[in-house]
C-alpha cells in the first residue's frame, strides 16, 4: 500500500510567502547609499545628488531602499534650504551659491513627485515643493540679472520666504530630518551675526538717512523666526549646550524688529543691545 505524500503548502500559497517575503536592497544600492552619507556630511550636496541618481535605478522591487532614497532626497532638500538661509542672514545677499542649492532642491524635488503612489499627501506636498523651488529660481534670476552688489531687502526677503516654505515641507518627509538642520546653538550663533549686521545696517547723527532700515528689520525677524522654527524642526543636539534657552532671544530679536520697522533709530539701536546681551548669556554663543 503507497503511502500518500504530505504535502506542506501549495504553489499558490508558496507564491504569496514569497511575494510577501521583503528582499533585502541589493549590495550596489547600500552601496551608492553609503557614498550619499559621506558626501552628506561634507555637506557636498552635488555630489549628493550624483549618488542619489545611481541609487535610483537600484530601488526597483525593494519598498525598504524605495523608502530610504525618497528621505534622502528630502533630506538634502532640507540642507539645502537651510544652507541658503544661513548664507542670506550671514551675508545679506542673494549669491550664486543660492542658485547652485536651488538647481540641487530642484532635482530632489523633481524625484520626489514619482516616490509616492501609496500616500497622496506626500504626494501633494512634493508637487508642493516643485512649485515653490521653481519660484524661488525664477526670483534667483531676476534678482541676480538686476542687482550684481547688494540685494535688496524686498528680494532677499522673497527668496527667503520660498527657502522657509520649501524646507517646511521638505522636513515633514523625512524620519531624520534632524540630520539636515543645524542645531539650536548654531541657530543662535548665527542670530548673533544677523543682530550685528542688523546694527551695521543703522548709521547715527548726520548719516542715519543713509540706513538700511529694511534690511536691518529683515536680519532680527528672520533670525527670530529660524530660531522659532527649531520647536518645530530640531536640528541636531549639541549634549555640551543641551540647555541652550533661545526665548529671551526671540523676544529680544523680535521688539528690535518691531522698533526697526517704526524707524526708531534710538530705540531700535538700544534694543538690538539688549538682543546681543541676551545671546551673550547664552551657553552657545
Amino acid at each position: 500500500m503507497s503511502e500518500t505524500p504530505e504535502v506542506h503548502g501549495t504553489a499558490e500559497n508558496a507564491g504569496t510567502t514569497a511575494a510577501t517575503r521583503k528582499e533585502p536592497a541589493p549590495q550596489m544600492f547600500v552601496l551608492a547609499m553609503s557614498k550619499f552619507s559621506q558626501a552628506f556630511d561634507a555637506g557636498d550636496f552635488a555630489e549628493c545628488v550624483n549618488w542619489l541618481k545611481q541609487a535610483d535605478s537600484l530601488t526597483a522591487g525593494h519598498p525598504d531602499a524605495v523608502t530610504a532614497h525618497r528621505e534622502a532626497c528630502a533630506r538634502v532638500i532640507t540642507a539645502c534650504a537651510a544652507k541658503g538661509i544661513t548664507l542670506a542672514l550671514h551675508t545679506g545677499n542673494v549669491l550664486k551659491q543660492h542658485r547652485d542649492l536651488a538647481d540641487i532642491i530642484a532635482t530632489c524635488a523633481a524625484s520626489l513627485t514619482e516616490k509616492y503612489p501609496d500616500d497622496q499627501g506626500k504626494q501633494a506636498m512634493a508637487t508642493v515643493i516643485v512649485g515653490y523651488t521653481s519660484q524661488l529660481s525664477n526670483r534667483l534670476n531676476r534678482v541676480m540679472a538686476v542687482e550684481h552688489y547688494v540685494t535688496s531687502a524686498e528680494k532677499l526677503d522673497g527668496v527667503l520666504d520660498n527657502l522657509f516654505d520649501i524646507m517646511s515641507f521638505s522636513v515633514k518627509l523625512d524620519s531624520l530630518s534632524e540630520e539636515a538642520l543645524p542645531g539650536l546653538c548654531d541657530r543662535l550663533a548665527l542670530a548673533h551675526t544677523a543682530a550685528s549686521n542688523a546694527d551695521c545696517s543703522l548709521m547715527w547723527f548726520i548719516f542715519k538717512r543713509f540706513s538700511d532700515w529694511d534690511k536691518a528689520e529683515l536680519y532680527c525677524r528672520r533670525a527670530a523666526q529660524w530660531l522659532k522654527h527649531n520647536v518645530e524642526s530640531p536640528g541636531k543636539v549639541d549634549p555640551r549646550f543641551d540647555e541652550c534657552d533661545a526665548t529671551p532671544v526671540v523676544t529680544a530679536l523680535e521688539r528690535a524688529a518691531d522698533a526697526l520697522k517704526r524707524r526708531q533709530h534710538k530705540q531700535s539701536k538700544k534694543l538690538l543691545k539688549a538682543a546681543e546681551a541676551a545671546l551673550a548669556e547664552t551657553t552657545c554663543v
